[in-house]
């Protein structure tokens, strides 16, 4: 995992950890539950909870074994399929609270993403919401999600959620059947109050398997245009699964006469290392 700031500027304060076993994040899958049909859903989502779904109480023990970790504790992000599907996800972000997590959600975009949602989501202190965005139009989001109008409410929950001033990441599915889209959603994106920008370069798993990785020429040209693109992106830009992201970045630091001791204050430089398994941890 990588994220992409202006070169020069200087990462937030970092607390020394040993990220192969104190993580910096944890994804926690509460549920394969979800209406949606994305084409490139890793978790095999469906309709109805599978049948071995933690209860509340396993879920809490789960909780206590991630506060486990001790400080620095990790930031929690709670997904799936959809976590709305969870009867006692309240409860369960206040237990997470209330053990010290900081905690953030990823809710699938359906008619469940209410303004009322969102307020009780911020009331229970989450702090921030991820959403995904495939197209820059209905119709091409909705040929990777699989529903029609969830196009619509990924874009009404976006500027809900900013009315309540909760911030959000944008997730985007980076394939040979979204990457001429890029810009496009790029420019849907300025229109709403976005926090990060997250471009997830596609591992062909799960139903993933379905759909094409970009070329390794292609990847390239489109990490170059991640990294001219950030310095000017009124948010963050983070690519995921794409490690090659780091190379192209410190190449080019290097080509503008960037120095060591500049180059070493990058969030680039200071992801180096950081992966599944490795200070990212899912369960």
């Amino acid at each position: 995992m990588s994220v992409v700031i202006k070169p020069t500027a200087r990462p937030t304060h970092h607390v020394a950890r040993d990220y192969a076993t104190n993580p910096m994040i944890v994804y926690c899958e509460m549920t394969q539950a979800c209406v949606l049909a994305c084409r490139h859903c890793r978790a095999d989502a469906m309709t109805q909870a599978h049948p071995l779904e933690l209860t509340r109480a396993e879920s809490r023990d789960l909780l206590r074994q991630i506060a486990a970790f001790g400080d620095p504790l990790p930031h929690l992000i709670l997904t799936g399929g959809d976590p709305l599907q969870r009867v006692d996800l309240y409860d369960l972000i206040d237990d997470a609270n209330a053990l010290g997590l900081r905690v953030s959600i990823t809710p699938a975009a359906t008619t469940r993403l209410t303004r009322e949602v969102i307020a009780e989501l911020k009331a229970h202190g989450v702090q921030s919401l991820g959403l995904s965005l495939d197209g820059s139009d209905a119709a091409r989001h909705e040929a990777v999600r699989g529903v029609s109008g969830c196009f619509d409410l990924t874009m009404r929950a976006a500027r809900l959620a900013a009315e309540f001033d909760l911030p959000i990441q944008v997730n985007t599915l980076v394939s040979t059947e979204t990457d001429d889209d890029l810009p496009a959603i790029y420019e849907l994106l300025k229109t709403v109050k976005v926090m990060r920008w997250s471009l997830f370069f596609l591992i062909a798993v799960g139903r993933g398997k379905v759909l094409e990785e970009v070329s390794p020429a292609r990847g390239e040209e489109l990490m170059n245009w991640v990294y001219d693109l950030a310095p000017v992106a009124p948010f963050a830009i983070k690519t995921t699964e794409a490690p090659s992201y780091r190379r192209i970045a410190l190449n080019r630091m290097r080509g503008e006469g960037m120095t060591p001791d500049q180059i070493q204050r990058t969030s680039v430089y200071h992801g180096f290392g950081i992966r599944d398994g490795h200070g990212i941890l899912f369960v």
